[in-house]
């Protein structure tokens, strides 16, 4: 046991200091592997230090390698997160660009503004005016199911007091002068400018008793920004192009410069678009958070506000430049359309004349009287359902046509039967041509056989209170074509029907008459 024991631990030092005492032969001895001893154990110490800063470092390394390899991660994790959204902007952008339909796209741009702000809420309002003057934002699209088909309701152009909201202010534009530098001269002018504000920011909304809460008020803050392009599509939206520049004279051309070579000359457009100001805001919340949105996530807003304004613009542009040739189309064919609009009015003359000769001598003047009006009505819908295709192509336009024309058609839809709501806008209590086109279909037409006995009295007068006024001859349409014979046609059979439920009413006064006459003449006989 003892001499285990120190072969296993000094048996290495011992060996290796004799093989060296041996090599050596010192004077010595003692004093020798003495020496060599402690410089083995230094040694050995040396060498332990090294093998555990070695170690050291490769847990270092490991460790680092680690920690790399999670860095590593997370940037991919990053880098994928950021693929993503950036596929979903520039989807969403691409989407915008192509599109014509952008209302279809406002719940994407409300969604993609609330990921990227971190929004409790967004919403997106337009500005409108009710048919009482009053202005109102209308929020069309949300984040938030509280907020959809909500108003916000303004006051009468004029006033300046009384709005609910703090939004309001972010329409009102101010005039700033502005120093600019012409670039040749280099003079400076003043000129002036008319701007809007960026945004309407509240940092905290419970303070602010002025905000117009849609659910349990919370701490949080709330910022508007403005969603303003040229909007081409209404009434008034077609005028005629400018005429195009005068060629350079002669004179005017350096007769030193090169031969220009020859240009391909477009023909010169005949209409231009008439721009009136559309004007929407995205609103977003923190209602819950606490907080304040930083400048980032409301730049991010904006940029988004303006994507969708120029989106909206050049949607509309689209839809007014491809609409321009239908209606030079419509303006060719209205000459043979009148035409044969007249034609078919004279065959339907002839077949009401031959309707009251088949009436016989046992109708009494009365029923004659009531019959020929029907006859007309009846007439009027033949007339109508004949021009079907041209109906068809009115529903087919997103430009607005003007106010007659839409009184027209309003009344066209009352006296059918639809409802109000399928082609108004109930938030302003307006029509809107986005409804009211949509009804212009195959179906309305078949509405359009009217009971007379289904119509009320004050229907009947509510309807002629909308066309009051128009000529069946000369109804506007627009600045392209300037009447259309189906329109009239279409005022021709509300007047004719409208004047056939009046007489079917007077008709069955009369017959009540004859029936109560006849009952006390029967009376009478028999009390004789």
């Amino acid at each position: 046991m003892d001499s285990e024991y120190l072969k296993s631990t000094v048996g290495p030092a011992m060996t290796s200091a004799m093989a060296s005492l041996v090599v050596e032969q010192p004077n010595d001895a003692v004093e020798y592997l003495g020496t060599y001893l402690l410089s083995y154990v230094k040694a050995k110490e040396l060498e332990a230090s090294k093998l555990e800063a070695e170690k050291k470092m490769a847990q270092l390394l490991k460790e680092q390698a680690e920690a790399q390899a999670i860095e590593d991660e997370k940037a991919r994790e990053s880098a994928a997160y950021k693929a993503v959204k950036d596929k979903e902007e520039s989807d969403l952008s691409d989407a915008l660009a192509e599109s014509t339909d952008i209302a279809s796209l406002y719940g994407k741009v409300v969604a993609l503004v609330q990921s990227r702000t971190n929004a409790t809420g967004v919403y997106l309002g337009r500005k409108e005016t009710t048919d009482a003057g009053v202005s109102q934002i209308q929020y069309l699209s949300s984040t938030q199911d509280v907020m959809n088909g909500k108003v916000l309701k303004g006051v009468p152009e004029g006033e300046e007091e009384g709005a609910e909201g703090v939004t309001w202010p972010i329409f009102v534009s101010s005039e700033v002068e502005e120093t600019v530098v012409d670039p040749e001269t280099g003079e400076e002018s003043t000129v002036t400018k008319t701007v809007f504000p960026e945004d309407i920011t509240v940092a905290n909304i419970v303070r602010d008793p002025a905000v117009k809460c849609f659910g349990l008020p919370k701490l949080g803050s709330y910022v508007a920004v403005p969603v303003r392009y040229n909007s081409c599509l209404h009434e008034n939206g077609i005028e005629d192009a400018p005429p195009p520049p005068e060629p350079v004279a002669a004179e005017d051309v350096d007769p030193d410069a090169p031969p220009a070579e020859p240009e391909v000359v477009e023909a010169p457009p005949k209409f231009s678009p008439v721009n009136v100001v559309s004007e929407f805001i995205i609103g977003f919340d923190s209602v819950g958070q606490g907080r304040e949105f930083n400048e980032e996530e409301k730049a991010f807003a904006k940029t988004w506000a303006s994507k969708l304004a120029e989106a909206s613009a050049a949607a509309e542009l689209k839809l007014w430049n491809a609409e321009i040739t239908t209606l030079e189309t419509m303006a060719g064919g209205e000459a043979d359309a009148a035409a044969a609009l007249a034609t078919a009015k004279e065959t339907s003359v002839a077949g009401i004349a031959e309707k009251m000769g088949a009436l016989g001598e046992e109708a009494n003047e009365d029923e004659k009287a009531y019959k020929e009006v029907s006859f007309k009505a009846a007439a009027a819908l033949e007339v109508v359902t004949g021009l079907k295709d041209a109906v068809l192509a009115i529903g087919g336009l997103s430009v607005p046509p003007k106010g007659e024309t839409i009184k027209t058609l309003t009344a066209v839809c009352m006296l059918a039967g639809v409802e109000k709501a399928a082609y108004t806008d109930m938030l302003t209590n307006k029509v809107s041509w986005g409804l009211l086109k949509a009804q212009l279909t195959e179906g309305l037409l078949e509405k359009m056989a009217v009971d007379p006995a289904g119509v009320t009295a004050d229907a009947a007068e509510a309807i002629k209170g909308v066309i009051e006024g128009l000529d069946e001859a000369s109804i506007p349409f627009n600045h392209i074509l300037a009447t259309s014979s189906c329109v009239g046609a279409l005022l021709s059979w509300c007047n004719a029907t409208l004047a056939d439920v009046e007489a079917y009413a007077a008709w069955q006064v009369k017959v009540e008459e004859a029936k109560a006459a006849a009952l006390e003449a029967a009376g009478g006989e028999g009390g004789e």
